[in-house]
């Protein structure tokens, strides 16, 4: 999957990274705790650009940062159930 990193929000410690993926529209955010360990992972689609969900991404990362749990996320590593 190519990657590349378009946007950087930040809350106090945490940050939340936003990388454009190879498929126009979809980006994946990396919620990542002060440390710079990856905590939660979350996919956007159907958006043609990550800045239209801005305020939903930073509204996520307060959140972390406050204690909130991170979200489980799923096993995307085998196709074969689709």
């Amino acid at each position: 999957m190519d990657e590349q990193l378009v946007g950087t929000l930040r809350h106090e410690n945490y940050t939340a990274e936003i990388f454009s993926i190879s498929l126009p529209g979809e980006f994946r955010v990396v919620y990542r705790d002060p440390q710079g360990q990856a905590i939660e992972e979350a996919m956007l689609t159907g958006i043609s650009s990550y800045k239209q969900r801005e305020a939903e991404i930073h509204r996520r990362l307060e959140k972390l940062a406050h204690g909130a749990a991170p979200s489980e996320t799923t096993d995307r590593g085998d196709s074969g159930e689709y």
